[in-house]
């Protein structure tokens, strides 16, 4: 009697384990597949950080039509129709809103940026010294911080890491990202003299030499967009 009765609470036992793990492993599956599901469906380049989310009202509605919204990082993406930089509203050092369009009548190399993004703070050193090199009456860098709180951030940051040659301007509201993907930062645009944005390069380079310098030279000079790949080059 007593052996039947052991036997029979065994066999319940060995039941109940069985049951236990199938619905474990059900479940289980479940939420890896829900984790999955909540994943972003894409990931920033390698060499860049994901660009913040442009803010609710007009320019995230822009966003949606921006120019250029197949984002291949490691060399100049050509923009049709390429949009204008005039129009484009950001703070300036001395707080002042500022248009842009201020600078049509020279070449650009527009660098947008956040003092957060390891990739950025990496290759502003370069975007300084290219400005010292290149810096004239038809060519400028000009950096644009996006993702920060405040413009005294930015400022301390410049005279931090001593990027004297550089502007302080800081789009809070997105409005480059309205006109033009940003979809990692850094990412650098070509301006043409007459304002319009030409060309967008996403991810990190060393602007002040090898093929990203060539590149840049031969923008100024002429209006060419070198589309070949930029490797950085060496240290």
């Amino acid at each position: 009697m007593n052996g039947r009765y052991l036997g029979f609470i065994l066999a319940i036992l060995v039941v109940a384990i069985a049951v236990g793990v199938v619905i474990y492993g059900n479940v289980g599956g479940l939420m890896a597949g829900k984790t999955a599901s909540q994943q972003p469906a894409g990931t920033a380049p390698a060499g860049t950080a994901p660009a913040g989310p442009a803010p609710a009202g007009p320019a995230a509605t822009g966003n949606a039509q921006s120019a250029g919204s197949d984002i291949q990082p490691g060399f100049f993406q050509k923009l049709t129709p390429a949009p204008d930089l005039a129009g484009i509203t950001v703070t300036d050092a001395e707080g002042a809103n500022v248009d842009l369009g201020r600078y049509k009548g020279k070449a650009l190399l527009v660098n947008v940026w956040a003092t957060w993004c390891p990739p950025c703070v990496a290759e502003m050193p370069s975007l300084n010294r290219l400005q010292a090199q290149l810096g004239s009456d038809s060519f400028a860098v000009v950096p644009v911080a996006v993702d920060e709180n405040s413009l005294d951030k930015v400022k301390q940051f410049l005279a931090d890491h001593q990027l004297d040659k550089l502007p302080a301007l800081l789009d809070a509201n997105h409005a480059l990202d309205g006109v033009v993907k940003i979809a990692a930062l850094p990412t650098s645009l070509l301006v043409s003299p007459e304002g319009k944005i030409l060309a967008r390069f996403t991810g990190e380079n060393k602007w002040d030499c090898g093929k990203a310098l060539a590149a840049v030279q031969n923008f100024a000079k002429d209006g060419a967009i070198t589309e070949e790949t930029l490797e950085p080059c060496p240290n």
